[in-house]
């Protein structure tokens, strides 16, 4: 199944200008995620089921979801832990991979690299809506497992099959 990653999109759109996140115009956010969504739905309306993989904050997706909806018979994937390892992991990608900082100006890392200090976690509030979800910790071991999940996932297509889907799943955590 296609996925369409929020991140990659907006790493290729960076790439594409050669500056770092924070050089580009103050309304790039918005224009990648309008660029993503407009992609979702373009898959969608074709009649082709598509993984989405992104950060789901309630508020960027609520306005968004009742498109998706008209055309796709979505589930989520909600991927938590806890606001802290939440915070320590988001650090570790970006001291891991210093590129990271160039496309999404994660300002943990420039506040760590400065400071040695880890800045506290970032508000989230988690996206619901009235759609079938699989709610998976991953505080330490996926929990339901990787097979579980599947097998939910699965379960899910065979009972609402003929319409395509669009298969949420918050990566970032």
């Amino acid at each position: 199944m296609p996925v369409i990653s929020r991140d990659e999109i907006k790493e290729g759109y960076v790439n594409t200008y050669g500056i770092k996140h924070d050089q580009l115009p103050a309304d790039t956010n918005r224009l990648v995620s309008d660029f993503f969504f407009g992609i979702v739905n373009q898959y969608l309306s074709g009649k082709i089921s598509v993984v989405i993989e992104a950060a789901f904050q309630h508020g960027v997706w609520e306005p968004r979801m009742p498109k998706i909806l008209e055309l796709a018979s979505p589930l989520i994937v909600l991927c938590s832990a806890d606001g802290t390892v939440a915070a320590r992991r988001h650090l570790q990608r970006g001291l891991e991979n210093p590129i990271r900082e160039f496309f999404h100006g994660d300002r943990r890392v420039s506040h760590h690299r400065e400071t040695g200090e880890m800045s506290p976690p970032s508000s989230y509030t988690e996206p619901k809506f009235n759609v079938p979800t699989i709610e998976v910790s991953t505080e330490g071991e996926y929990v339901p497992c990787i097979d579980e999940i599947v097998r939910q996932i699965q379960s899910s297509d065979a009972q609402r099959s003929g319409s395509p889907d669009a298969s949420a799943g918050a990566g970032d955590l």
